[in-house]
């Protein structure tokens, strides 16, 4: 019966907000408006197109001007590299740096592309988990670092940045789904969504998140958090970094969601 109670109370968080007695009412649109007060440079987008929205993350690493070296932290699965790869080009970058886990044979073919337009590109492919702080020693620092769809997925997300953050001089762009302010009812929040019910999980399936296998100890193959934009952007302020430009697009992962596109500068 309690099993029950807790599920149907859990259910309608979307909807309503329990609170005592005598507390205030939190309200979501004062919230949002907190968050994003301060970061007038950051615009508000509306697409459904996710060939618009991967064009969005390309032009968002090629904008960071002055760039001749950068790195991308688990940028193969999928795009093999693109995040990477086109914005080098763009910039008339001399160094590419991937870290990734998992080898993809299409991104060799994406790096000859590369050079095709690039010749002198120096490509480094490092096969090691970027969680490891080992690792950080022996990289060497570039001027931008992406981290896009990845922080969700890291149980230390917060140690990612910082680790990343020291090999970094000059920007960090981050995307990936969030969570909508609203959701969550206070500027900084975020939710550990990977241990929600199923049941909840279900009412917030966003357009590209698939039914995982059900796991109860941390999994980083599984979607972890459900960070809010405000939420990211204190963690970087916290760190030292702040907001340099940045775009959120609102519809493409369904009702609940924003999709950010943040590019940071050291403070």
């Amino acid at each position: 019966m309690r099993h029950s109670r807790l599920l149907s109370y859990v259910a309608a968080i979307p909807r309503k907000v329990a609170r005592r007695p005598g507390t205030p009412t939190p309200d979501h649109g004062e919230a949002a408006d907190l968050a994003w007060a301060t970061h007038p440079q950051i615009r508000r987008v509306t697409t459904t197109e996710l060939g618009v929205l991967m064009q969005m993350k390309v032009a968002l690493v090629a904008g960071c001007a002055g760039t001749r070296s950068l790195r991308d932290f688990g940028g193969l699965y999928l795009v093999h590299g693109k995040y990477l790869l086109e914005p080098a080009v763009a910039l008339g970058a001399e160094f590419a740096s991937m870290i990734d886990l998992t080898p993809r044979t299409e991104f060799a073919a994406a790096i000859e592309k590369a050079r095709s337009t690039l010749p002198g590109l120096e490509v480094e492919f490092v096969n090691h988990d970027f969680r490891d702080p080992e690792l950080y020693k022996s990289l060497r620092a570039v001027d931008t670092s992406i981290l896009f769809e990845v922080l969700l997925h890291q149980e230390n997300y917060i140690s990612v940045l910082q680790s990343v953050a020291s090999k970094t001089e000059r920007y960090i762009c981050i995307a990936q789904p969030c969570l909508k302010e609203a959701m969550l009812g206070l500027p900084g929040s975020a939710s550990l969504l990977q241990f929600w019910p199923e049941s909840l999980k279900n009412n917030y399936r966003a357009t590209y998140w698939p039914a995982e296998p059900r796991t109860e100890r941390f999994d980083t193959a599984s979607w972890m958090w459900g960070h809010t934009v405000s939420h990211l952007i204190a963690v970087m302020h916290g760190i030292g970094w702040i907001v340099d430009d940045g775009e959120i697009i609102e519809t493409v992962y369904g009702q609940y969601w924003d999709y950010p596109l943040l590019r940071f500068r050291r403070e």
